[in-house]
């Protein structure tokens, strides 16, 4: 019992730390988009960094709609996720790669 504990514990503690990681990247891309709207020449790094970011937000609204409006898809989105795996389909953001937690 102790184990499966202590394994929550793990999973939700890289959970929180990937999550603060996006909100990171987020705050990062709203800099390079006010850098942008300033008139400012961005870098290629800055363009990079605003590409991935849109990804990741569209692949988070495209987690978190189903599961809003599909009832059952919080049972369902696990197994999309391990399929998705299987198939090499990246659905979920840059800060939740799957090989932080192996």
């Amino acid at each position: 019992m102790l184990e499966i504990k202590e394994e929550i514990e793990q999973h939700l503690h890289i959970f929180l730390t990937d999550l603060k990681n996006e909100y990171k990247g987020d705050k990062s891309a709203i800099v390079v988009i006010h850098k942008y709207i300033s008139g400012d020449a961005i870098t290629p790094e800055d363009d990079l960094l605003l590409r991935t970011q849109l990804v990741d937000s569209l692949k988070i609204i495209g987690i978190v709609v189903p599961l809003v409006i599909i009832p059952g898809s919080s049972i369902l989105l696990p197994l999309l996720i391990k399929e998705s795996e299987k198939h090499h389909i990246e659905i979920m953001p840059s800060a939740f790669e799957q090989k932080k937690y192996d």
